[in-house]
């Protein structure tokens, strides 16, 4: 995963593996990649690039909810 854009466009890295961390499989299992919105045109937003075994989407913040936010701040709150 990485977080991109912002006002600074400071880049953030991310990355969990779901056989040493059980809640990262559950939140992986809860989200589905297709049918997220494809990101607004909102100047200054992060932009998320999320990769999920290959299948690859990008979200903007405006986009995050429910199981997609959670995964979100669980890897990168995994990577500080």
């Amino acid at each position: 995963m990485v977080r991109s854009g912002g006002f600074a466009g400071i880049e953030r890295r991310g990355e969990s593996d779901s056989s040493s961390d059980p809640v990262l499989g559950r939140l992986v299992d809860r989200v589905d990649l297709a049918a997220v919105p494809p990101p607004g045109r909102i100047p200054d937003q992060f932009l998320y690039d999320i990769d999920i075994d290959g299948r690859r989407t990008t979200v903007g913040e405006a986009q995050l909810s429910g199981p997609l936010r959670e995964l979100v701040h669980h890897v990168l709150g995994r990577s500080r």
